[in-house]
């Protein structure tokens, strides 16, 4: 599971020399130490990398509110890159099948929030993933020496406002489950309709994106272009101090982005500190949304006031360390300000907020490893914390649940030096 030593350093395949391991979700930069697990072929001037992960799981949520389910959680991702006109250019084609398998609700996670079915709120359960995550074209292309640019264009993708999506962190890569904080930090991963353009250097990358805020609806095999309008905004720093550090900020605006509460427009600021050197990685995450009631911002109207607005946070701890080859232990720990409207309440004031908090640890073991492949077995538990204010609605002030599952995946990522940098222009 470990990274193989100089490995980030020896395959550049973007402007700058920049290796292929910083490449996290969309556009944004994870450390260049990070571990790479893809399978990779070149052909006809293309290099090929298919990334990845299945878990298989039984999914247990206790108390009042919880449930059982066997499921999935998944991923796949064919990137392909050619040089193109003294650049780089690179195809990204991501699915999941999670709608297929989970159906439009997801899988059981107490206290998750986020989504909507049937005219309701999703709660205490994790909404599927949009059958296709992301069909993008990105375009890298150096301008001197020490800076580049690039452009991003996607039909389904990633805007610059948050940190690497939860999938695509190192620090979450063994653990099948969203976290609770999604919402307030990586949920805009799935916008139908992203441009954005940036420029960077070898150590940082300021880039800023229009793009369609609104919800996917509860229907995910398709391309949600219902109402979509590139009238959303947001705007990313990010800086690499050092080969085992990335660091960044982003703040955005969400115009008319909840289904079931029109017209809402909403402010997202957040910063993110993602750290590893190959054996043990963490990620460190802060979100907060800014949520308007009441106003016209969806017409654009430029005196339009808010007549409410209400503001609640998220904060992210994640840690994974290869304690062997074949065995990581994981762990997170959250806090999230989550209102009545968030939990599903029917009546009272909506715009109650809890803040509520879970830990949870697990592990996983690889047991075969076969050409390009690898399957493992875990574990997972989570206990929550509840306000005593929630006591009542959960039958408990600390309810838990567990998983058990299969993951697969493809093997860590050896590239010979120099492979990727020879590619064509």
């Amino acid at each position: 599971m470990s990274a193989m030593p100089g490995m980030a350093g020896s395959m550049p395949a973007l402007p700058l020399g920049i290796p292929l391991s910083r490449l996290g979700s969309g556009t944004s930069w994870l450390p260049d130490a990070s571990p790479m697990f893809a399978a990779h072929h070149a052909a006809s001037g293309w290099m090929l990398m298919l990334h990845g992960a299945a878990f298989g799981q039984y999914d247990h949520q206790g108390s009042v509110q919880g449930d059982t389910q066997l499921g999935l959680t998944d991923w796949e991702m064919l990137m392909a890159l050619h040089g193109l006109a003294g650049g780089r250019v690179r195809v990204n084609v991501m699915t999941s099948l999670q709608p297929l398998v989970d159906g439009p609700r997801g899988y059981p996670e107490l206290l998750q929030t986020g989504g909507a079915y049937n005219g309701g709120r999703i709660v205490n359960r994790q909404h599927p993933h949009e059958l296709f995550t992301e069909l993008a074209v990105g375009y890298d292309h150096s301008l001197m020496s020490n800076l580049a640019t690039s452009l991003y264009v996607a039909a389904s993708g990633e805007p610059a406002l948050g940190p690497v999506a939860y999938m695509h962190r190192p620090s979450a890569a063994e653990d099948p489950f969203a976290p609770l904080g999604h919402h307030w930090q990586d949920a805009s991963h799935e916008s139908f309709g992203v441009v954005t353009a940036g420029f960077y250097s070898r150590q940082a990358k300021l880039e800023g994106s229009v793009f369609n805020g609104r919800d996917p609806d509860s229907y995910h095999l398709n391309l949600d272009y219902a109402g979509a309008k590139l009238d959303s905004y947001s705007g990313r720093l990010t800086v690499l101090p050092t080969a085992n550090v990335s660091v960044s900020a982003w703040g955005g605006y969400l115009f008319d982005h909840d289904r079931l509460d029109t017209p809402v427009g909403m402010q997202r600021y957040g910063a993110s500190v993602l750290t590893g050197t190959g054996t043990w990685s963490d990620a460190l995450v802060w979100g907060l949304n800014i949520h308007h009631h009441g106003t016209r911002e969806h017409n654009h109207d430029p005196n339009a006031v808010p007549k409410s607005y209400h503001l609640s946070s998220s904060v992210l701890l994640e840690h994974t360390v290869d304690v062997s080859p074949r065995l990581a232990v994981y762990g997170r720990v959250e806090q999230v300000q989550k209102t009545a409207d968030d939990l599903g309440f029917l009546g009272g004031d909506a715009l109650q907020q809890f803040t509520v908090r879970a830990l949870s640890l697990g592990v996983t073991r690889d047991v075969i490893a076969r050409g390009n492949a690898s399957l493992g077995v875990g574990a997972r538990g989570t206990v929550n914390l509840l306000p005593e204010t929630l006591r009542h609605v959960y039958g408990t002030a600390t309810p838990a649940g567990f998983a058990v599952f299969l993951r697969l995946r493809p093997t860590q990522m050896r590239t010979q030096p120099g492979t990727l940098a020879a590619m064509p222009d």
